[in-house]
């Protein structure tokens, strides 16, 4: 999933700027059904779903917390990784 993530390129609607797009954006767009307009439902249940994403949050820390924890480690160390050998004209290991 986390080199999908990296390859694929979120759709930006009309109006919105290049770098108002981030990780969450495009895991919520690749996760929830193409019919749900998380974004609308945010802006108008702001207190619900800070709520249920503090809820869903703290479920997941403390079932899969040292799993997220390595995972997301891993993320960020491939991430300056690739980003070295690109600065430095290195081909990928």
């Amino acid at each position: 999933m986390v080199t999908s993530l990296r390859r694929k390129r979120a759709v930006l609607p009309a109006g919105e700027e290049a770098g108002s797009a981030s990780l969450a954006d495009e895991i919520l767009d690749e996760i929830l059904p193409e019919e749900i307009d998380w974004r609308q439902l945010v802006r108008s249940y702001p207190k619900s779903t800070l709520t249920l994403a503090a809820v869903a949050g703290f479920l997941l820390g403390r079932s899969r917390g040292r799993k997220l924890i390595h995972d997301v480690t891993q993320f960020v160390a491939d991430s300056v990784d690739e980003g070295l050998n690109e600065f430095l004209g290195r081909e990928p290991r």
